[in-house]
C-alpha cells in the first residue's frame, strides 16, 4: 500500500486524485512544475475504514437534501469537525512527516497543501472550488493537520451536493504537498475565450502576489486575450489602481506557449494556474476546460463547400452560388 508518491514518477488519477495526475502528467512533458509529493488515496481510505467509514456513511446519509442551505452547511461542517478529530494519529502521518522533511529539505519550508479527490478535474467533473486548500503552511504537524482537513473536505456542503447532482459515489481523498513559490505575479489561463467559447484565443487573467485571491473571486485581475495562432495580444485590460500590469508581453507569450502545448497534449481546451517568481514561470495546475467544451461545435461551411473555400469566401466577400 502506498501512501506517498512524488509528483513526476508518474502518477494515476486513482491514486493520486486529479490535482495530483495533472501535475505529474506536466512535470513529465518538461514544463516547470514546483516540486511536490502526494499524500495517496489509498492512506486516505486506510485512515476512513472500517467502523470509521461505516459512521461516516450513516452520518451523509442522515443529511437532508431538502433542508434549508444553512441547516445544511451547519450539518456538513459538523461532518467535517468529527472527521478530522477521528483521523488524528492515523497510520501515514510518520510518511508525511518525512515526505514533508525530504521535500523542504533546501530552501523556503512553507508549502501549500491542496485536496485532490478521485474524480475531480476531469472533463466530464471539475470539483473546482468545491475542496479545500491551505497556503502558506509551515511545519510536520501543521501540513499533517491540514492533510485532514483536506480529507474532511470532501464533506464540504457544496461538495457532497455536487456529487449528489453529477452522480458522483465512492470518491476518495488524495492530498498534494507542494513547495510554495514565492510569487510576483500570478493568475489563470484558458485555451479558448471564456465569454464566447472562441477556441481560437487564450485568456490570461492575473494579479500581483499569490494567485488565490483572484481564483476564489476576491479580486479583479489583469486581463489579456491573445490570438492562438498569430501571437497577437489582442487586448489588454489592467486592474484600476495598479501602478502597471502585473505581467509583461514577454511572461504573456511565453504563458501562451505553454497554454498551447498545455493543450495540445490534452487534446481538449484548458484552464490553467500560474505563479511567477525570478526563475521564470511555474504551473501549479492545469484542467479540462468544463463549459464551453462540452457544447456542440457548429459548422461554419454549408455541407457543400471545403472549409478553404468558406475562409476564402468570408475573406473576398463572395456570396456562395445557389
Amino acid at each position: 500500500m502506498k501512501h506517498i508518491v512524488w509528483v513526476g514518477d508518474g502518477l494515476t488519477t486513482e491514486l493520486a486524485g486529479g490535482k495530483g495526475r495533472s501535475l505529474d502528467t506536466l512535470a513529465r512533458m518538461g514544463l516547470r512544475v514546483p516540486a511536490a509529493f502526494v499524500v495517496t488515496t489509498e492512506a486516505y481510505r486506510a485512515a476512513v475504514s472500517g467502523t470509521l467509514a461505516a459512521e461516516l456513511d450513516r452520518r451523509v446519509a442522515r443529511l437532508r437534501p431538502d433542508a434549508d442551505m444553512t441547516e445544511f452547511e451547519t450539518a456538513a461542517q459538523s461532518i467535517r469537525d468529527w472527521l478530522f478529530a477521528q483521523t488524528e494519529g492515523h497510520s501515514a502521518a510518520p510518511e508525511i512527516r518525512a515526505a514533508y522533511q525530504k521535500l523542504t529539505r533546501e530552501g523556503d519550508r512553507a508549502v501549500a497543501v491542496r485536496s485532490s479527490s478521485a474524480a475531480e478535474d476531469s472533463a466530464q467533473h471539475s470539483f473546482a472550488g468545491e475542496h479545500d486548500s491551505y497556503l502558506g503552511i509551515v511545519g510536520e504537524d501543521e501540513v499533517c493537520d491540514a492533510v485532514r482537513r483536506c480529507w474532511a473536505s470532501l464533506f464540504t456542503a457544496r461538495a457532497i451536493s455536487y456529487r449528489a447532482r453529477e452522480g458522483v459515489a465512492g470518491d476518495a481523498m488524495a492530498v498534494v504537498v507542494q513547495r510554495m513559490v514565492d510569487a510576483r505575479a500570478a493568475g489563470v489561463f484558458m485555451t479558448l475565450n471564456p465569454v464566447n467559447g472562441d477556441r481560437s484565443k487564450v485568456v490570461v487573467e492575473s494579479v500581483w502576489g499569490l494567485g488565490e485571491p483572484l481564483v476564489s473571486g476576491e479580486v479583479t485581475p489583469d486581463r489579456f486575450v491573445v490570438d492562438k495562432v498569430s501571437g497577437e495580444i489582442i487586448s489588454r485590460e489592467v486592474a484600476s489602481g495598479q501602478v502597471g500590469p502585473s505581467l509583461t508581453d514577454d511572461e504573456i507569450l511565453e504563458l501562451l506557449d505553454i497554454a498551447r502545448t498545455v493543450e495540445r497534449h490534452a487534446g481538449t481546451p484548458q484552464d490553467g494556474e500560474f505563479a511567477i517568481d525570478d526563475s521564470g514561470i511555474h504551473l501549479v495546475q492545469a484542467r479540462p476546460e468544463t463549459v464551453w467544451s462540452a457544447k456542440p461545435t457548429h459548422r461554419v461551411t454549408d455541407g457543400k463547400t471545403d472549409a478553404m473555400a468558406h475562409v476564402l469566401r468570408v475573406m473576398t466577400g463572395t456570396k456562395p452560388k445557389n
